[in-house]
């Protein structure tokens, strides 16, 4: 059985053919020593960041002498490495023995290496990658894309689509605002129902500590940001995390949403939302308060639960972040709420989509616009397309053509409709999605809801222009099943 990774980046086998007729053994003593030399030995923390600031793409080999599959792993590498160093690849290679001192072991810690060999991948001193083990194949793949990235014609660049493109990718901003005294209210109750007050994992803070910093930090700077008052240097960020943290392992879910629609409020300030641009996985406040919601949740809490998470794409790292470390949890909540019976729950799935896919549109017409003239460029052009996969992109595809189906509210529906054209324009996946669109019949579907009746809808010229664009243009009859 085929893996994601084989699936999601078939078309750059070919660019990998080169790289498997390479016989390691034929490489003589001298390619070999400069091999060795453009493989940069980090033995520290400050070394290691500092290769992350020099280098635009830095591709990590986390190792230890006595590992056995790292052995193995080692050749390859140095393969590659080799290879770079003959292409002029942007990218710099990095190992990292972790038994080699306590600095080396310390970079293992930084980035949470629990097992070896471990490669990473980072662009711009993100981490977009990683991969655990050696499995020959799949490293041979990812790393020749990290050398070889491929120009990519898409078969809709020649499509003129002016409703479509003349949508503003600007993300939709919820911001309105927050009566800070019923929210205050709401939550010293919920604080009172709690009889017994655990101390998580991640931070020692007290019931009394909690309200402490939630009434006199947290709440006060959100109001302030709202107000236009002038705001404290050092708002503490990082107990917000601990608070946030403490508060959802000692109340109901159906209780935290008051502490969700003060992010989704504080998020609207470009400093809370670029420090949890900088935070990774359940570290930042967005991505752990996402990990809570399941299908059981209540609506008050999805609810603005979306809205929040809405307001993260608009700060355009911290929308990244959460697409590489929470995709999986973004795709559930999508396909649940897009067919939600609320409608202000619909309403608010599609308008997460809709900032969802212009921020990837907006990459992804960055990078076409691109071409060939910016070569460096092409490197992080090719992390980003496969940072999202294929059957995560139709998944939530699928789930926006059911709604559009289904969909009677006018503005929701414009959105759902939006974003369908969104997904389908400049997608890496075309193929799968056009696939998808068959086995739906889309084109049919989506005729028949512009024949429909649509009532009094506000919005009724402009979404009809968009719809039947999409319809024709996107979805073709001609699509094989």
């Amino acid at each position: 059985m085929r893996t994601p990774i084989l699936t999601r980046l078939r078309q750059l086998k070919i660019a990998a053919r080169p790289l498997l007729r390479i016989n390691r053994q034929s490489l003589s003593t001298t390619t070999h020593t400069a091999t060795i030399r453009c493989i940069h030995t980090c033995t520290s923390l400050p070394s290691f960041y500092s290769l992350l600031q020099e280098h635009r793409g830095v591709l990590v080999f986390f190792t230890t002498g006595m590992c056995q599959l790292s052995r193995k792993a080692q050749p390859l590498f140095e393969e590659f490495a080799h290879n770079k160093n003959s292409n002029s690849s942007p990218a710099a290679f990095v190992q990292v023995d972790l038994n080699s001192s306590r600095g080396a072991a310390a970079v293992g810690i930084e980035f949470g290496i629990r097992a070896t060999p471990t490669f990473m991948f980072f662009i711009g001193g993100m981490k977009v990658y990683e991969i655990q083990g050696c499995n020959v194949e799949q490293l041979r793949i990812q790393l020749s894309m990290f050398l070889h990235p491929v120009t990519i014609v898409h078969p809709h660049l020649s499509l003129s689509l002016p409703a479509l493109d003349s949508l503003s990718l600007k993300p939709i901003r919820l911001d309105r605002v927050l009566n800070f005294a019923v929210v205050s209210e709401k939550l010293r109750s919920f604080f009172d129902s709690a009889t017994t007050w655990f101390h998580p994992f991640d931070t020692s803070l007290s019931k009394a500590d909690t309200m402490g910093i939630l009434f006199g930090i947290m709440i006060p700077y959100i109001e302030a940001s709202t107000t236009s008052q002038c705001l404290p240097l050092h708002p503490l960020f990082d107990l917000w995390h601990d608070i946030t943290s403490s508060m959802s392992w000692n109340m109901q879910e159906d209780q935290l949403y008051p502490l969700v629609d003060l992010w989704r409020r504080a998020l609207l300030d470009d400093k809370v939302s670029s420090w949890c641009a900088d935070r990774n996985g359940l570290d930042s406040p967005p991505v752990f308060l996402l990990s809570r919601a399941c299908e059981s949740s209540s609506r008050k809490y999805i609810l603005t639960l979306l809205r929040m998470l809405s307001n993260a794409f608009i700060n355009r790292a911290l929308g990244w972040k959460i697409l590489l470390s929470a995709q999986n949890n973004l795709a559930i909540l999508l396909e649940h709420t897009l067919v939600h019976v609320d409608t202000g729950v619909r309403k608010s799935a599609s308008t997460l989509t809709f900032n969802i896919f212009a921020r990837l549109q907006e990459l992804r017409v960055e990078n076409l616009c691109k071409g060939d003239e910016e070569g460096a460029d092409h490197l992080e052009m090719e992390i980003s397309m496969t940072l999202l996969n294929a059957e995560w992109e139709a998944s939530i595809a699928g789930a926006v053509l059911t709604a559009i189906e289904r969909e009677t509210d006018g503005d929701t529906f414009h959105r759902q409709v939006a974003s369908l054209g969104l997904i389908v324009r400049f997608s890496p996946f075309i193929d799968h999605l056009l696939r998808l669109l068959g086995a739906f019949r889309a084109q049919s579907m989506l005729m028949n809801k512009f024949r429909g009746d649509w009532g009094d809808w506000s919005t009724k010229e402009t979404a009809l222009v968009l719809l039947k664009e999409v319809a024709d243009k996107l979805c073709p009859l001609s699509v094989s099943i």
